[in-house]
């Protein structure tokens, strides 16, 4: 389709923009029009359909994995507490991270003058540094006070860096993988990624076992930094993007206004950031609760934490298939219901309703990874069909600050009340309300608009995907 120049394109657009190889006509066979595969589980392991050298993302999300997951995950929350943070400094800590992707906007402007890969490998490197020195402090015979302020120094760093070289990722692999097989890249993506989680996440569990010492915690952490390095040697491998063309048609200028006039990307917009704010403190005051409440040791609780992975992994999948044929929309709704009955379990542990159980934590974990590994695919399919090509690399930039801005807002809002309240202890017949109580009934409130917002979100199944034109 030829459009005229300064024509600026639709979302439907990017529906009909050349695939990188042939993509298989309307009325093809059911396995072959989904990218290539059979409709069966293991057919999403298959890298099969996806253009070649896009596999390298996926290895570099596995490694990418092992390095967050520690860095930034449960056992830097276990090792704050240890060196005795409170709640509105783990909320502080949760929020840094996701507060700093604003500097996505300013790096937007880096990719048309860089390139996707030279941004994205410096980024990551200088991120990389960062992880081994906040494990060297680790093992510093200053006061805790001191850890304390190189901990938040070192994780505010390390996501500056990770933030405004990070824009670089979405709009990079959007333009390798065609419209009509993303619902399996990003499938499978999440799957690689999860699968670095487990393998993180399991080594950190024997890592502290018994009553962890510093240099257990600094072990952890290098392994963090050893996870960032590998995923460097899979950056240097994906394709790039080296037309000029495409390059300026990607980073080109978009007014604020002009991107709030397109109603999907809107609409997906705001959906995305109520929900951020609805999980954003989930994942950190459920360890904290773990811990100073209940009283589990750091190895249960990380291998607790653990168990989201596996659920995510069995249900990824068969949602790749899915997510192409019926499009997001029926899988995000189904996560937001998932999301209820999580936030109603927790409530139900901190209310004393039921009583401490490993298996009901295990479930509630299970049910956690599950609703954010689908909702993760899911909605980065669907953010990539509403975003254009035209100025994608400040959609994208936009859009991760928005809903970044709230995951990080959530945490450190929450973990203040929550340091308010205290230690505040009140029963209403046989129903416990204390801070933990209060914070996952909240949520679970929080989660009942999302469902309106759910059915209004616009989606592209794989029906509405035009096939590409072919020669001739």
């Amino acid at each position: 389709m030829v459009k005229k120049s300064g024509q600026v394109p639709l979302a439907d657009d990017i529906h009909e923009s050349t695939p990188l190889e042939p993509q298989p006509q309307e009325g093809a066979p059911l396995s072959l029009r989904f990218a290539g595969s059979p409709v069966i589980p293991f057919g999403m392991l298959s890298a099969v359909g996806l253009p070649p050298g896009v596999s390298w993302a996926n290895r570099f999300s596995l490694l990418n994995a092992v390095s967050w997951s520690l860095v930034l995950g449960s056992p830097l929350i276990l090792y704050a507490k240890s060196i005795g943070c409170g709640d509105a400094i783990l909320g502080l800590l949760a929020a840094i991270p996701p507060l700093l992707v604003v500097l996505q906007i300013p790096g937007a402007y880096l990719l048309p003058r860089f390139g996707y890969r030279r941004v994205m490998v410096s980024g990551w490197a200088a991120r990389t540094v960062f992880i081994f020195a906040l494990a060297g402090s680790v093992l510093w015979p200053d006061s805790n006070l001191a850890k304390i302020a190189w901990l938040l120094a070192s994780i505010g760093v390390f996501s500056i860096f990770r933030s405004i070289t990070g824009g670089a990722y979405m709009p990079w692999v959007t333009s390798l993988v065609p419209p009509d097989v993303r619902g399996k890249f990003f499938t499978r993506d999440q799957l690689f990624g999860q699968a670095g989680n487990v393998i993180s996440l399991l080594v950190a569990a024997a890592c502290l076992l018994g009553n962890p010492h510093p240099w257990q915690f600094a072990l952890v952490f290098v392994l963090a930094g050893t996870g960032g390095f590998a995923s460097l040697l899979c950056l240097v491998r994906l394709p790039e993007i080296s037309t000029p063309e495409s390059h300026a048609r990607s980073g080109a200028r978009v007014r604020l206004v002009a991107m709030l006039q397109q109603r999907s990307f809107r609409q997906l917009g705001v959906f995305n950031v109520v929900y951020s704010l609805v999980w954003g403190g989930l994942g950190v005051f459920t360890i904290a609760f773990l811990r100073q409440t209940e009283g589990l040791s750091q190895s249960a609780i990380v291998l607790l934490s653990s168990v989201s992975v596996l659920g995510g992994l069995a249900s990824l999948l068969w949602s790749g298939v899915v997510i192409d044929h019926i499009g997001s929309r029926p899988i995000m709704t189904l996560c937001v219901v998932a999301s209820i009955l999580i936030f109603l379990g927790w409530w139900a542990l901190a209310a004393k309703i039921i009583p401490l159980d490993p298996v009901f934590i295990g479930i509630l974990y299970l049910l956690m990874g599950i609703s954010a590994l689908n909702f993760a695919a899911a909605n980065n399919r669907l953010q990539s069909l509403n975003i254009p090509h035209h100025g994608r690399n400040h959609y994208f930039a936009v859009f991760a600050v928005a809903t970044s801005v709230a995951a990080g807002l959530s945490p450190l809002i929450w973990g203040v009340i929550l340091e308010a309240i205290g230690a505040h202890h009140s029963y209403t017949g046989w129903v416990a309300w204390n801070r933990y109580s209060i914070f996952f009934a909240c949520g679970c409130l929080l989660c009942l608009p999302l469902l309106m917002f759910a059915r209004r979100l616009e989606d592209h199944s794989r029906a509405h995907i035009r096939p590409a034109p072919t020669a001739g």
